[in-house]
């Protein structure tokens, strides 16, 4: 994505983007760097997850939701559906 550690670091105090953590290793999902998203929408998105775990995050992103119609966030994002997104991900951070 071309950051420098300095504004990964920032990024991941305010919660803009998240890593899972596999046998003390920081894996960064790959779709922050894919062109298809909106790295701003995937950002917010996961800045309103909150201090939810990475994975928890990651199956979030992942996982088919009624409320977007079958799609998940990720696939609502790629289509532009961003108002949607953002309210699914209030409603999940609040489980």
């Amino acid at each position: 994505m071309g950051w420098t550690r300095q504004a990964l670091s920032k990024a991941l105090k305010s919660g803009r983007v998240f890593f899972v953590e596999l046998q003390g290793s920081r894996y960064y999902p790959a779709f922050f760097a894919e062109s298809r998203y909106d790295r701003r929408h995937l950002e917010a998105v996961s800045k309103l997850l909150g201090d939810l775990p990475g994975a928890t995050k990651l199956q979030f992103m992942s996982t088919p939701k009624g409320s977007l119609g079958g799609l998940t966030p990720l696939e609502a994002l790629a289509k532009g559906n961003f108002a949607a997104t953002k309210v699914a991900a209030e409603g999940f951070a609040q489980r």
